[in-house]
């Protein structure tokens, strides 16, 4: 599929609300365990999502239309939402994601004509990158972290399905 504003939207606008229906009102086995040692709890997942809701997408999408390939993007320290949201509670933290979320789809909508789309900047790992390769990867981070969530919650019950677990693919997921 090519990428489209309007398409990404639609899955960018749910994350907050699909995230919401999964994690609220579970109990901290459910959202702060982990499937393992360096692994994510879904509490980080949300945490680093909401971090990087504020110092990601807009700050890179506005350095290509402003500088274009004559800034390389800050380098983003993927667990620095673990320290800046310690202490909140999830509910507060899924708040804080839903408001910035919806802040940055309204701006987006404005920041980015259709014609913008192939502006490049450049990535301080990757190298030339455009800005369309940015936004997609926006929706795409979503549902990958989506994902790393509902496989870390289904891991929890490794044990406890017993002989089922044949069938159950996502418990022996990488």
């Amino acid at each position: 599929m090519k990428y489209s504003l309007d398409l990404a939207s639609q899955v960018l606008r749910q994350t907050p609300l699909s995230l919401e229906a999964l994690l609220s009102g579970l109990s901290a086995e459910w959202t702060y365990e982990s499937e393992g040692p360096g692994a994510w709890t879904p509490y980080e997942v949300v945490g680093h999502l909401t971090f990087i809701e504020e110092s990601d997408w807009i700050d890179r999408t506005q350095i290509i239309l402003e500088h274009g390939q004559n800034r390389v993007f800050e380098s983003i320290d993927r667990e620095a939402g673990f320290e800046r949201f310690k202490g909140m509670s999830l509910p507060q933290l899924l708040e804080r994601f839903a408001e910035v979320r919806d802040a940055n789809l309204l701006l987006i909508e404005s920041l980015v004509p259709a014609e913008n789309l192939g502006k490049r900047g450049i990535h301080p790992d990757l190298g030339e990158v455009r800005l369309d390769q940015l936004l997609a990867t926006w929706v795409v981070h979503d549902l990958n972290h989506i994902g790393q969530i509902v496989k870390t919650m289904a891991k929890q019950y490794t044990e406890a399905v017993g002989p089922w677990r044949t069938y159950l693919p996502i418990i022996d997921a990488p």
